[in-house]
């Protein structure tokens, strides 16, 4: 692990976040799409957690955290909240075919990020989500 960053569940903080992994990620020499498509996680599941991790925990006293690392060319990013029982991994995809009025709202964020991803995990653990999501980092011929 690289670092483990604990934020308050605010959407004022949401930003902290992603400019201490912003910081981490740019000293690690990751690359610039990479730490994009981390702050896009990021947020989407921030958000998620602040929108819908459950009424009985007032503004500010949920917490969010999130566990870096770096091994080789795979970046694992664990997040833990203690919010509502939520499994990512088990949402229905959206039905990207049809029409925008006729889809319900929400669901396009988790579709992103299976799209992104390499891998993703869900476990609840002692009142806690943890999900995994681990995202390829492009070798240097790869870049060029």
């Amino acid at each position: 692990m690289l670092i483990k960053l604990i934020v308050p569940g605010e959407h004022a903080r949401v930003e902290d976040l992603n400019a201490s992994l912003e910081a981490v990620l740019s000293r690690h020499c990751v690359v610039r799409g990479v730490r994009d498509d981390v702050r896009l996680i990021v947020e989407e599941l921030a958000s998620n957690v602040i929108e819908h991790g459950g009424a009985d925990v007032a503004a500010g006293e949920r917490e969010l955290s999130v566990d870096i690392g770096i091994d080789g060319d795979r970046l694992s990013l664990q997040f833990s909240d203690d919010g509502a029982p939520f499994d990512p991994t088990a949402a229905a995809a959206p039905d990207l075919d049809a029409d925008i009025e006729d889809r319900p709202i929400g669901g396009l964020g988790l579709h992103l990020i299976r799209q992104l991803a390499e891998e993703i995990s869900y476990r609840r653990d002692g009142g806690f989500n943890l999900l995994k999501v681990i995202l390829r980092i492009p070798t240097q011929e790869e870049q060029a």
